[in-house]
């Protein structure tokens, strides 16, 4: 009879937490009329840091003024879709995320579900690599947030913090993300502590604070967002309109939902080619007993389609080294799956403890195929210069000196071919209105390095003859023969 009593009062201690539980994430979700909220959609303004493209690894993420950001969400959908209007903010320009900018550059960039993709008119580009970090930012929406909070069953808890009663939402969502929200005592939601799985990081670190809620004609939301990525500022910027139910269509392109990673080879010279077929390029080289391959990019994905591209080419030879030119998270996100692979990663010495960091950091919420193989990637870190050769061919490896772009920024030079592979120090798409600063720097780098340059294998878009360069940067490539 009493182990009966006991039982009795056991369960009806636990209902009553769960019930309380429920009824403080009740009160947040009605705070935001999450009910009744299926699409939302708001306007800001401020500045941003561009993650991922800072001139080294421990410095911040540069800088851009975001003249409009709109941001459209469908929760029924799980669906995001992203505006954005930015202008430059670093004077001069430095570090990457598409500086300079000449007047201002506008991206549209969504995702639903498991895909992600990118507008520029009427066209659409698969963007696989992005899936997690916008549905990371999908999910850090506070209605999202709310409702992800039932979906996971959260523990809610009441906490004293500063002199202050909070209540604490946490819950792993989805296994994807692990969320931590902040709700005051006016159940609105100030601050989001969470992490995703990132392709360069691991378990990226992200706190995002929440400001002073306004009425915005019956809807209740912040007017200030400012987020931290890998401790370094990412987004603050001022919300200036709000609207609640409008009409938000997002559908997954057929082209995006059937995409395939494409790696499209041309052969530049004897045992050289070029690695195309996406935004991003690579380049492999033969050696006697061996393989070089010149960038592993965006994730995984990108880099098992180089790996099986390079096996077609050369099936017999092992890949020994990949040389990472840059720790920029566009040019590394691929560089773990060659170290599964068994190579060497070469990179300057500036980048060597952060990509060491990223090894031992949690790769818990989207483990690659690095992770999964339990294996620690083998790093070859290189200053000024590098050779790396057979006996046979020499692969010549510089740090383009003094580049904004990055402070490690590495170039490989053929000499016998006479072919530089470079990334982002010139890539080329026309001449424009002013000479981007890092193409300047680079011509000036293959001068005082003496090396003579017929071809450049650009990391971002063709092959060109070296004259391209000379062109985008005011130089007649004529007079420049002659010297």
């Amino acid at each position: 009879m009493t182990k009966a009593i006991v039982a009795l009062l056991m369960f009806a201690l636990i209902s009553t937490r769960v019930e309380a539980q429920e009824s403080d994430l009740q009160r947040v979700a009605d705070a935001l009329d999450v009910a009744t909220i299926k699409t939302f959609q708001f306007t800001a303004n401020g500045k941003m840091g561009a993650v991922g493209q800072s001139t080294s690894p421990m410095a911040p993420w540069p800088r851009h003024y975001v003249k409009s950001l709109v941001r459209q969400y469908d929760f029924t959908q799980g669906a995001m879709r992203e505006e954005l209007l930015r202008t430059q903010g670093e004077a001069p320009a430095s570090g990457g995320g598409g500086q300079p900018i000449e007047i201002e550059a506008r991206t549209i960039a969504l995702v639903s579900g498991e895909f992600a993709w990118n507008e520029a008119g009427k066209n659409t580009v698969a963007q696989p690599h992005q899936v997690t970090s916008r549905a990371h930012e999908l999910a850090l929406s506070p209605h999202a947030l709310v409702r992800a909070a039932f979906a996971n069953n959260a523990s809610v808890t009441k906490r004293t913090i500063d002199g202050r009663q909070m209540t604490v939402i946490a819950f792993n969502d989805q296994g994807k993300r692990q969320i931590t929200a902040y709700a005051n005592d006016q159940n609105a939601i100030e601050r989001v502590e969470s992490s995703y799985g990132h392709p360069v990081v691991g378990d990226m670190k992200v706190v995002t604070n929440y400001g002073p809620y306004r009425d915005f004609a019956g809807v209740k939301f912040p007017t200030k967002i400012v987020q931290y990525q890998d401790g370094h500022p990412s987004l603050d910027v001022t919300v200036t309109a709000v609207r609640a139910n409008p009409t938000v269509t997002i559908e997954v392109p057929a082209n995006v939902r059937n995409a395939e990673t494409v790696v499209k080879s041309e052969k530049a010279a004897d045992g050289v080619w070029f690695l195309a077929g996406g935004s991003h390029n690579s380049a492999l080289i033969e050696m006697k007993d061996y393989l070089i391959v010149v960038e592993g990019p965006q994730g995984d994905h990108r880099s098992k389609a180089l790996i099986a591209e390079v096996k077609k080419l050369v099936p017999n030879k092992p890949i020994k080294y990949l040389v990472n030119t840059h720790h920029h998270f566009d040019h590394s996100g691929g560089i773990r799956a060659f170290a599964a692979e068994g190579a060497t990663i070469v990179t300057h010495e500036i980048n060597r403890p952060f990509f060491e960091r990223a090894a031992r950091n949690s790769w818990s919420l989207a483990p690659d195929i690095l992770a999964k193989s339990k294996k620690m990637p083998v790093f070859q870190s290189m200053g000024d210069n590098m050779v790396l050769t057979d006996g046979a061919r020499s692969v010549e490896l510089y740090q383009i000196g003094a580049n904004a772009h990055h402070d490690g920024l590495i170039m490989a030079y053929l000499r016998k071919e006479k072919i530089l592979i470079e990334a982002d120090a010139f890539s080329p798409r026309g001449i424009p209105k002013t000479p981007n600063p890092f193409s300047v720097n680079l011509e000036a780098n293959v001068r005082r390095l003496n090396i003579e340059v017929e071809r450049i294998l650009p990391l971002h878009e063709h092959i060109v003859p070296y004259g391209e360069l000379l062109k985008a940067i005011g130089k007649d490539p004529a007079a420049a023969k002659k010297r």
